[in-house]
């Protein structure tokens, strides 16, 4: 749900907007996690051949992406915290799509 069908949803039921309930868009993010979302999807996906398995991304271009996109050294370090936290996250999601499609 966007933040729009959500005021609307609002304005229809006659409701006033609750802070914790409006959905939270990308452009809300601060600029450093949008930054860390950009550089993350350069990278290109591992996955194991035989049972189509994420590994992760593929970090060999990482700094040179810091360095095109001039990211200071004391944020490449939070950079790369966050996305390992993403290649976590994204990794559970997909083992739980294939695992539903297997069921």
């Amino acid at each position: 749900m966007t933040k729009d069908s959500y005021f609307e949803m609002c304005e229809m039921m006659g409701s006033e907007p609750v802070e914790a309930d409006i959905p939270v868009e990308f452009d809300d993010l601060p600029v450093f996690v949008q930054e860390t979302f950009n550089i993350y999807s350069y990278l290109s996906d591992r996955w194991e051949g035989m049972s189509a398995t994420f590994m992760g991304k593929d970090y060999n271009i990482v700094f040179n992406l810091f360095e095109i996109f001039s990211i200071d050294s004391a944020d490449k370090h939070l950079m790369l915290k966050i996305m390992s936290s993403l290649d976590r996250i994204r990794g559970s999601i997909i083992r739980k799509k294939q695992e539903s499609k297997k069921a």
